[in-house]
């Protein structure tokens, strides 16, 4: 405000000065005309006056378009601020949706791979069916008559009581199958440690043990799957579920929070078993993770 009044104070002090300097020179040229003011000053002072009045509205219009451009930075400040949001939410949502993601994808391709090795066990059991049907046809016709094979006793009775009867491997195991890729985890469980029970030294004892470590994790037990896993490693470190059950451990650590333990399985994962699918999986996990690891070596890759 002050510098508004000293404005106009200015303007007002520069007309009076002009209105002075114009009596003084009409009153020169009515009496002295020696003392008269020529033209070219008259005009120069009302060209200062003119020029004064454009700075003044220069001015102003300066102060107005500042003030838009003022309201054009903020507004564009609020806006910034609600992309900032925005963004922030939308990495977050991002992040979640890649982690649920993950999880329902290692949950496919367990449910797969069991899925092949249930069909490929089912062609095994129709095969030795087969097999087993032409054996008993065979042995039937061997077969002596019942009343023969005890003297004085009742038809149909054997010599000694019979002995219980084991479980048909094939049967077991393609039942423990068939409950996992149903979602029956508990079923799944307790069949497949029916089999480990009676042949725990058989080749597919390793895959029996590596199930039941999958249907705890994907029951969300992870503590129980991960010693699932520790015991397939363990018992069948040559076994075909080896890196399978390293990788998994990595992840059901990763499940319980326990990063560090769970980056250092997956790096020894990827260390003993450099060219498998699981290393594989394990280098993607751990890029998720935004952790740098090794490219496979290229003089053992495949041509």
């Amino acid at each position: 405000m002050l510098e508004i009044f000293a404005d106009e104070d200015s303007a007002t002090l520069k007309k009076r000065t002009l209105l002075v300097l114009m009596a003084f020179a009409f009153l020169g040229t009515q009496a002295q005309p020696g003392f008269a003011v020529s033209k070219e000053t008259l005009q120069m002072m009302q060209q200062l006056d003119s020029l004064q009045k454009a700075v003044d509205n220069l001015q102003k219009t300066v102060d107005t378009q500042m003030a838009v451009l003022k309201t054009l930075v903020e507004q564009s400040s609020d806006n910034i601020n609600g992309m900032k949001s925005a963004v922030t939410e939308m990495r977050g949502t991002m992040q979640q949706n890649l982690a649920t993601n993950g999880a329902k994808f290692d949950a496919m391709t367990s449910q797969v791979q069991a899925l092949n090795e249930s069909l490929d066990e089912a062609k095994a059991r129709l095969s030795k069916l087969s097999e087993q049907v032409t054996q008993l046809q065979t042995i039937m016709t061997t077969i002596p008559n019942p009343a023969a094979a005890t003297p004085g006793g009742p038809p149909g009775a054997s010599a000694t009581p019979g002995a219980p009867q084991v479980p048909d491997a094939d049967s077991l195991y393609t039942q423990g199958l068939t409950y996992y890729t149903g979602g029956q985890w508990d079923l799944s469980i307790q069949a497949f440690q029916d089999y480990l029970k009676y042949y725990k030294d058989t080749d597919r004892a390793s895959n029996a043990q590596f199930y039941i470590g999958e249907c705890y994790y994907s029951q969300g037990n992870y503590q129980k799957a991960i010693e699932a896993y520790d015991l397939c490693s363990e018992k069948y470190p040559t076994g075909n579920k080896a890196a399978a059950s390293q990788l998994k451990k990595g992840f059901s650590l990763l499940a319980l929070d326990q990063k560090t333990a769970g980056v250092r399985e997956l790096r020894s994962l990827i260390q003993r078993f450099p060219d498998s699918p699981e290393s594989e999986l394990a280098r993607q996990r751990l890029k998720k993770l935004g952790i740098a690891v090794p490219a496979s070596s290229p003089a053992r890759r495949k041509p």
